[in-house]
């Protein structure tokens, strides 16, 4: 890459050797194509993400739901609502 501030070669490197400047601008033609099982593996992440963090959604749910059973069951209990034998 050839840097814009000094005019400096500075083949594959992103920041210029001679004045410092970050040569390197993010951009649809700066990036590597992906294969489709890198991106299959990508995509493959992402979702793994997404399901876990609805996954531990549902699991607190579920443990508030059981636990509020369990209290009521015993505030029942203990105020006689519920006869034992």
């Amino acid at each position: 890459m050839i840097c814009p501030r000094c005019k400096t070669e500075n083949g594959s490197r992103t920041i210029c050797s001679k004045c410092g400047f970050y040569i390197y601008h993010p951009d649809v033609n700066n990036r590597v194509k992906m294969t489709k099982a890198e991106r299959a593996r990508e995509d493959a992440k992402i979702m793994g993400k997404k399901v876990w963090k609805v996954l531990k959604v549902v699991w607190i749910i579920i443990v508030i739901v059981v636990m509020s059973f369990w209290i009521l069951a015993g505030l029942m209990y203990l105020s006689g609502g519920i006869g034992l034998g």
